[in-house]
């Protein structure tokens, strides 16, 4: 269901774009220094380690698919249109919320379930200040009643299982399709990333300043 189809300038969009990517280059450098600094309690070889590393896979699994839906159910009706169908019509920030399963993936690619909470709640802080300047941002370009008739129906992180949504239809193209994919995939560099980082420490190079479980 599309509710209206107002404008928005490009100028606007690409700051609010600059914006949000400037933040998440910033969460990312900020989530490096924890990870640096610790190492897990639990052998990735114990039953542990072997279940938070299953974990990994799940949440970041969940990541991809979440946010790949999400970017190509809205296609190029973003800025155009208020999309309420689709991952939309279960939250209405369904990329954010893939992407704080990714954060809690990363951090148990690590191998700790205390880096997984510490990184998923940085983004959701750092995303929660984010949402609610797009907010106002969407509240503006489509009307105050309009807009907060879908705030009142829809949350802004907890997903509204009762039913499976409507599909909708779909705007993409294939550039669009195979650069979602390579973004997402990105999430899964952690696995590797975190056996590049053991390496290097059995190696001697650094040791860890803290274990986490």
């Amino acid at each position: 269901m599309v509710l209206s189809e107002p404008e928005i300038t490009t100028d606007e969009l690409r700051r609010l774009q600059h914006r949000r990517r400037m933040m998440v280059a910033g969460l990312a450098v900020l989530s490096l220094i924890p990870i640096a600094i610790s190492a897990p309690l639990f052998s990735r070889y114990s039953l542990p380690g072997f279940v938070i590393f299953v974990g990994a896979l799940l949440c970041l699994s969940a990541a991809v698919v979440i946010r790949v839906w999400s970017v190509l159910h809205v296609g190029g009706r973003k800025g155009r249109e208020l999309v309420t169908s689709g991952p939309y019509a279960l939250v209405r920030n369904p990329l954010y919320v893939g992407t704080l399963f990714g954060a809690f993936g990363v951090g148990l690619a690590f191998g700790s379930v205390t880096l997984a909470a510490l990184l998923a709640v940085l983004t959701f802080l750092v995303f929660d200040w984010i949402i609610k300047i797009e907010e106002r941002r969407l509240r503006a370009e489509f009307g105050a009643q309009t807009f907060d008739a879908y705030l009142a129906s829809i949350h802004r992180w907890i997903p509204k299982l009762q039913k499976l949504p409507a599909m909708g239809r779909m705007e993409t193209d294939g550039g669009v399709v195979v650069r979602t994919m390579v973004q997402a995939l990105m999430f899964f560099l952690a696995l590797a990333a975190s056996h590049g980082l053991e390496a290097l420490r059995v190696a001697g190079w650094f040791a860890p300043l803290i274990y986490l479980p």
